[in-house]
């Protein structure tokens, strides 16, 4: 036990001031004149036992009355312990207490018929009275008193720092530094808030006390500071961190730090620990901040260091009012000049906020400055409705022309409390288009294909994204490869070992290929079987081979390749690419680098797309036909009719192809970036413009042909620049919040029971209750409340007990 004021524990003395009063104020014996002197004295000699009794009670409570008062206002205070009865004990508890009443009643009935004198039997039963109470509080001493007692002495068993408000502190201040804590309530953001409650509390830690800061910064660290004027220097120049590290695991950092400081304390002290250990954690409990579920281990960690206390600052907001723009998407990352790409965000609100909001998409030009409308195709604007669903924004832009990139962002014309998710950045290359050159031995067998990538009938000629030339086989040794960046072989029967020479030197280069084996004519084994084939192709043809029974379906096997992964995103799109039938596929031995990316879904399954890798380039071979000609030997309604998953196909294999979907330039905060830089560009050193006109400086190793970003963490636009005299190399992308950042739900009572453990944290929402929780967790249960309630009751018991025993009885008289 411990007295917070033990100076007035000299007020106990007084309790002796009611007996000291007992004694001089003894009443005197009174004369009574009676004819019955025999009856009259049996009867003064129990009245004389019952009004010692009566004194010995009132002198009792009197006596209690002021050493509980005493006791009060020293303000006792216990260990933390659990002091409650449990159910059970309650049970056992009112169990006795019935019993004791239903054995007094049953003994005081049989007294009553067996005892015909009235003074006698108030005798007898003032003493079955006091043997019942006595009896009564030996049993509950016994059945409920002696248990409870061993249950709290184990639980105060455990090892503890000795405590009294002069002990000094060693304190782990964790500050939660994640993008949620930029909320705004009064003025004030969550960070803000905290900072203020830990500078309050700073204030109030004993003399000599120790305190680091720590933050959810990856490489924040522990570092207890004797001087709290440089704990407090750390408040002050906290930051928020775009990437930050769960709260689980930072708080295991914390404890693991006071398990080491306090085994050097106490190896330097002699085996004693000269501080009370204290973790303060600060953060509006966000749920996103949190790794769920735990994985730290932090429940274990708190239970097996029961000298340690966690205390959960809580400074988020009831009921916040965000509205987000998360989740955007381009549906490519590269184009050529004046082509249009598509950009879709999603914008989502909480109860609190207000149902209608302004969407809107601003391009950047070179020098970052806003270009409001330019580019976009349509209103740059949009009205959103944030009722149901969380809304979808599609804008188009049109890549400008003259510009190796173009940037922009979108944003919410209003801002809200928590302005940081108000934006998205984004970023996509300008490339020249890329130019096709397909071979078919007839005309008709590359013109579906050709008009599929080069339309007939757009009259745009500058916004086509393939510029398309069609051969025969008889004249592709007239052709430059290198003016080519895709060739498409079409049902060429009999190419020359010649032919497939040139397309590996190609594809070696950096060149890609992609090859149809099926078509209205049949290809010819022997020509498709050459060394050079063997080392170009993913594999060679064996024969053409019919699906009996039933046709067979396509089915995606590489979910994680580029071409397969984006049927898999669009649920129409993989339903209309199932709907197509096909009859017919060649069958191929394969090479041992082949990987299957489609395949034929039948009895007896085929693979239906087959990729390679040679050299720097890359070989993509569709086993059956990519055209009918209007026959279905190979396929139905699949090229012709209304399956418009035939272009989403082709779509994605050229993309591939030419690199446009594997070329990323939108990123989330923390991803590394990796910039390949072309043999012909390569530099030494590097500047990397960053957000908030920042830049960096980096050098590019002679072994490397990459520049590995790491430190990406601001949101906003990049441009990796060669610093070279006369390199022109660039590279632009955007980072972006992670979208999780955006959603304020808090932490339920169940998770953090579940993560930290129920009954190892105390929670509080002010300096106020933090300061009472202290007092708690330093000095134990402080029974003030208890010991006044227990002296009104002991007061109102004295009050009746006086008045009943000087209340004159007729009867006795």
């Amino acid at each position: 036990m411990t007295l917070i004021n033990a100076s007035l524990l000299a007020g106990v003395l007084l309790a002796g001031l009611p007996v000291v009063l007992h004694l001089m104020m003894r009443a005197r014996p009174k004369r009574i004149e009676f004819p019955a002197l025999r009856l009259l004295q049996k009867r003064h000699v129990a009245n004389s036992r019952r009004m010692r009794i009566r004194h010995l009670l009132l002198l009792i409570l009197r006596a209690l009355v002021i050493l509980v008062a005493v006791l009060a206002l020293v303000r006792p205070s216990l260990p933390a312990a659990r002091y409650g009865l449990r159910w059970y004990e309650w049970l056992i508890l009112m169990a006795v207490t019935a019993a004791v009443v239903v054995v007094y009643r049953w003994l005081s009935a049989r007294l009553a018929k067996r005892e015909p004198a009235q003074y006698l039997l108030q005798e007898k039963r003032a003493r079955l009275r006091a043997a019942s109470v006595i009896a009564g509080l030996a049993a509950i001493a016994a059945a409920v008193g002696i248990p409870w007692g061993l249950r709290v002495q184990a639980e105060l068993s455990a090892e503890r720092s000795p405590v009294t408000p002069d002990i000094p502190v060693a304190a782990v201040f964790v500050f939660d530094t994640s993008v949620s804590m930029t909320y705004k309530q009064e003025g004030l953001t969550r960070l803000e808030n905290a900072e203020q409650t830990a500078m309050t509390h700073l204030t109030v830690l004993p003399d000599q006390s120790r305190v680091a800061v720590m933050t959810t910064d990856p490489e924040s660290e522990v570092v207890f500071q004797a001087d709290l004027a440089g704990a407090r220097s750390r408040i002050e120049e906290l930051k928020i961190h775009a990437v930050p590290r769960p709260l689980n695991a930072v708080l295991k950092d914390a404890i693991e730090a006071h398990v080491r400081d306090r085994e050097q304390v106490r190896l330097d002290a002699g085996g004693t620990d000269a501080f009370i250990r204290e973790v303060y954690l600060l953060t509006d409990l966000a749920e996103s901040a949190w790794q769920l579920p735990d994985e730290s281990s932090v429940h274990d960690l708190l239970l097996q260091h029961d000298w340690l206390q966690l205390y959960l600052v809580d400074v988020g907001v009831e009921n916040p009012n965000n509205i987000a723009v998360t989740q955007l998407r381009l549906d490519r990352e590269s184009v050529g000049a004046e082509q249009p790409v598509s950009l879709s965000v999603t914008i989502s609100g909480t109860a609190a906020s207000r149902k209608d909001v302004i969407a809107e998409l601003v391009t950047l030009d070179s020098g970052g400055n806003e270009l409001p409308g330019g580019g976009v195709i349509g209103s740059p604007q949009r009205t959103v409705q944030l009722t149901g669903t969380p809304p979808v924004v599609t804008f188009h832009v049109r890549a400008a022309s003259g510009q190796s990139f173009t940037q922009g962002l979108i944003r919410l014309s209003t801002p809200d409390p928590l302005s940081a998710d108000d934006v998205r950045y984004f970023t996509f290359a300008v490339s020249p288009v890329p130019k096709v050159l397909l071979v078919g031995d007839r005309p008709l067998d590359t013109w579906i294909l050709q008009n599929v990538l080069q339309p007939e009938l757009s009259g745009d000629t500058a916004a086509q994204r393939f510029h398309c030339r069609s051969i025969t086989g008889a004249e592709f040794s007239r052709e430059n490869l290198k003016n080519y960046d895709v060739v498409c072989v079409l049902n060429w029967t009999r190419p020359s070992e010649t032919a497939w020479s040139d397309l590996k030197q190609f594809v070696s280069d950096g060149g890609a290929l992609l090859v149809s084996a099926g078509g209205e004519l049949s290809l010819q084994t022997s020509n498709w079987s050459t060394t050079a084939a063997e080392q170009l192709l993913p594999g060679l043809p064996l024969l053409p081979v019919p699906f009996s029974g039933e046709a067979a379906r396509l089915k995606q096997v590489a979910t994680d390749h580029p071409i397969a992964n984006s049927f898999l995103k669009d649920e129409a799109a993989l339903t209309e690419l199932n709907r197509a039938i096909f009859d017919r596929c060649w069958t191929f031995s394969l090479h041992p680098d082949a990987r299957t990316i489609l395949e034929f879904q039948h009895r007896n399954p085929h693979p239906a797309l087959l990729e390679r890798s040679v050299g720097h380039g890359r070989v993509l071979l569709f086993t059956s036909a990519l055209d009918n000609n209007g026959t279905r030997t190979w396929n139905e309604d699949f090229v012709v009719g209304d399956n418009w998953a035939f272009l989403m196909l082709v779509d994605q294999m050229m993309d591939y192809l030419t690199g446009a979907s594997s070329a990323r330039h939108n990123f989330t905060v923390g991803e590394p970036v990796n910039v390949d830089v072309p043999a012909e560009k390569r530099f030494n050193q590097y500047l990397l413009a960053r957000p908030r006109l920042r830049q960096t400086k980096g050098r590019l190793p002679f072994d490397e042909s990459s520049v590995l970003i790491t430190d990406a963490f601001d949101p906003g636009q990049y441009e990796l620049s060669a610093a070279d005299e006369g390199n022109l190399f660039s590279f632009s992308f955007s980072d972006n919040l992670r979208d999780q950042e955006s959603i304020l739900t808090p932490i339920t009572g169940e998770q953090l029971d579940e993560v930290l453990g129920k009954d190892r944290y105390l929670r509080v929402t002010n300096p106020q209750e933090l300061d009472r929780a202290v007092n708690l967790g330093r000095l134990g249960i402080e029974v003030f409340p208890v010991l006044m309630g227990l002296l009104i009751v002991l007061f109102c018991a004295e009050h009746l007990m006086a008045n009943y025993f000087y209340d004159a009885d007729p009867a006795s008289a």
